[in-house]
């Protein structure tokens, strides 16, 4: 069994390095585009839609079904063009800054993206059913895992998404546009 907390370490630092080689300003706008999936799976009438398929009886397509939107909506935010290419080209002399940015910058895309989809994963059952010998949960349970107890659609919710969202858009609006 693999230790979870390494695993997902090992993960996040491999998005630090995906942000690194993509720049932050591509970055910025797959955090966006993260939180508005976020903010959609919020909404009441995108729960009412789903809860059909989130009741299912097997673990593997309640997870499924609860994935498969957000990562859709994710996949074409990592699709997202170059913005301003010239603006934010990094010189000799910034080069560091910018690459620790980037860095950064995917290191957050990845706690979203990673603990989002943890959280679901508990949530479905998936990590209680028969994949439960995959990892070796940490010591008081998966319930007191840092990236399901302290998860994006946990610390992200409510009027706290809706203020992180509008501030992000505003940056996005001001600064790279």
């Amino acid at each position: 069994m693999i230790n979870a907390d390494v695993f997902f370490v090992f993960y996040l630092i491999v998005w630090g390095f995906i942000g690194t080689s993509r720049g932050w300003v591509r970055e910025v706008i797959v955090t966006f585009t993260v939180l508005f999936a976020l903010f959609i799976y919020s909404l009441p009438q995108f729960a009412n839609i789903m809860n059909p398929l989130w009741g299912n009886e097997d673990p593997v397509w309640r997870f499924f079904w609860r994935a498969a939107p957000f990562l859709l909506i994710v996949f074409f935010g990592y699709l997202s063009p170059i913005v301003a290419r010239g603006r934010f080209q990094a010189n000799a002399a910034n080069r560091f800054e910018y690459g620790l940015l980037s860095f950064l910058v995917g290191v957050f895309n990845g706690y979203l993206l990673f603990s989002a989809l943890a959280f679901w994963a508990l949530q479905s059952g998936l990590l209680d059913g028969q994949y439960a010998n995959l990892f070796t949960p940490p010591p008081g349970g998966w319930n007191e895992f840092f990236f399901i107890k302290s998860g994006a659609p946990v610390v992200f919710s409510g009027s706290l998404l809706v203020f992180v969202l509008i501030v992000i858009f505003l940056f996005v609006i001001v600064v790279l546009v």
